[in-house]
């Protein structure tokens, strides 16, 4: 077993089922440097089910898509997830209201 696969499946382990993964091969800037080809990865992220991106940040390459592909995901989530929980026709957020005033039977009095 390669080490990037050990490392993957030691994270699966370690990770919550609902928590987002994404497989990232950084310093995609130095080919030759390179330890882990781009077909490697993507096969990686293919078997795990998650997504797989090339970055360098040295180079400002895909490190802000990066992070606002993986927020997009989260965020997707949580909606489908607050839709499932709330009945039909209802609207996101809290409701709030006036509170009720209180009638009383007897009226107040000072003895």
């Amino acid at each position: 077993m390669s080490r990037l696969s050990g490392e993957a499946a030691e994270f699966g382990l370690h990770a919550s089922a609902d928590v987002e993964k994404m497989v990232l091969g950084n310093k995609c800037d130095i080919n030759d440097k390179r330890q882990v080809s781009k077909e490697r990865g993507e096969k990686l992220a293919l078997e795990y089910g998650i997504k797989f991106m090339e970055t360098s940040a040295k180079a400002n390459i895909n490190v802000e898509n990066a992070f606002l592909t993986l927020a997009r995901v989260i965020k997707s989530k949580m909606d489908t997830k607050l839709e499932g929980n709330s009945p039909q026709g209802s609207s996101h957020g809290v409701k709030i209201s006036e509170p009720q005033k209180k009638i009383s039977f007897f009226p107040c009095a000072l003895l």
